[in-house]
């Protein structure tokens, strides 16, 4: 063979090789596209810098009305089935009761996101275009001792280092080798399928695909001779109502109770609710809060909620919204005792009547005009 003829041949494999990439990259865009022609059934499965700045580039590419729900595992859905989400009876709501708005709702709802990752969220969101906010507030995170639990969000900081570390939040800062800083920003950040490569994992496989791979070997007779939903049967279920369930030792007053907290300038978390409402007000976004409904009956069995204190701090909560302009819907009581999983969680049932009460208070309070 010819240096010439291994010229042509290598060639012809550059060639097939640029081909298959840019289908690739075509398939990736249409699946990505498909996803979000239904937003509200998509929830964020990791926490990713590239996973988090997608659903930011969606809201601001959709037409329509678009609305964005924040908030912590209530909203993101941990306890109910993919398709029985709260903001997916949102969207389903509002769109028998606004079709010609076009709606589009969006989950951003993060499992643990207290006031620190919805005020960075907030930061990311401003310039998108969107028409309304929601915000379902937990008294719970702001007793959390960590400020920040999910650090890509400072991707989208606009605090400098100083005002970082007076939070207790350390800086963002690269852990990235020479190398693969180059393979980023030459590589990875040009093509969808390595750009979201976490993300697609989790669509795919609804894992890691490392991790799916090392459970398939690990027990290949569970699970691939039984299946998924065989291999459900025998664990307990956690999205059962919590009336099925064992509480015995695993809610202790001792351990801190609902309400018990502090809330002062040396709280991070309540300083930073104060700089979320405060950048609601200055850049006049569209925001409603609402008091996340918990499980009384469950929570004074155990004698787990101190009610004075947590009188006042949600009274302070909610007046500092109100104090900047953001209308806060109170549903701490709103849903019947048997519609949780656990203290907070509602199930699907209860979130198709929260999401009832809330589109119906949104429409007649004038905050969606019809």
């Amino acid at each position: 063979m010819k240096f010439s003829d291994l010229f042509i041949f290598n060639r012809r494999v550059l060639i097939f090789i640029i081909i298959g990439l840019v289908l690739e990259e075509i398939l990736v865009s249409s699946f990505i596209a498909g996803k979000f022609s239904h937003p509200e059934a998509q929830k964020l499965p990791v926490y990713d810098e590239a996973t988090l700045t997608l659903w930011v580039k969606q809201v601001k590419k959709a037409a329509g009305y678009k609305i964005v729900v924040l908030g912590d595992s209530v909203v993101h859905g941990d306890d109910v089935a993919h398709d029985d989400t709260l903001p997916i009876y949102i969207a389903k709501e509002l769109g028998e009761l606004c079709p010609e708005k076009q709606i589009k709702v969006f989950n951003m709802g993060m499992a643990g996101a207290s006031p620190a990752e919805v005020y960075f969220l907030l930061n990311a969101l401003d310039g998108t275009g969107t028409n309304l906010i929601i915000y379902n507030i937990n008294l719970g995170w702001f007793g959390r001792e960590e400020t920040l639990e999910h650090q890509a969000l400072l991707h989208f900081n606009r605090l400098n280092d100083q005002q970082l570390r007076s939070l207790g939040i350390e800086p963002l800062e690269s852990a990235r080798s020479p190398a693969e800083d180059w393979l980023e920003d030459h590589l990875f950040s040009h093509w969808q399928f390595l750009q979201y490569r976490l993300l697609l994992n989790y669509w795919l496989f609804g894992q890691p695909l490392r991790q799916h791979v090392d459970e398939l070997f690990k027990s290949p007779g569970s699970s691939w001779l039984l299946g998924a939903e065989e291999e459900e049967i025998e664990k307990s279920d956690p999205r059962a109502p919590w009336t099925e369930k064992d509480w015995e030792g695993k809610l202790d007053p001792a351990q801190g109770r609902v309400g018990d907290v502090y809330l002062s300038e040396n709280n991070a978390q309540w300083v930073l609710y104060q700089m979320l409402t405060d950048l609601v007000k200055r850049e006049n976004l569209p925001m409603i809060f609402f008091v996340t409904p918990r499980n009384y009956e469950l929570l004074n069995r155990y004698d787990m909620v101190d009610q004075n204190a947590y009188g006042d701090n949600l009274a302070l909560v909610i007046e500092q919204a109100e104090d900047n302009g953001i209308p806060v819907l109170n549903y701490d009581q709103a849903l019947p005792y048997d519609l949780f999983v656990d203290t907070i969680h509602p199930l699907a049932e209860g979130n198709q009547i929260l999401a009832d009460i809330l589109v119906n208070d949104l429409i007649n309070k004038g905050y969606i005009k019809r």
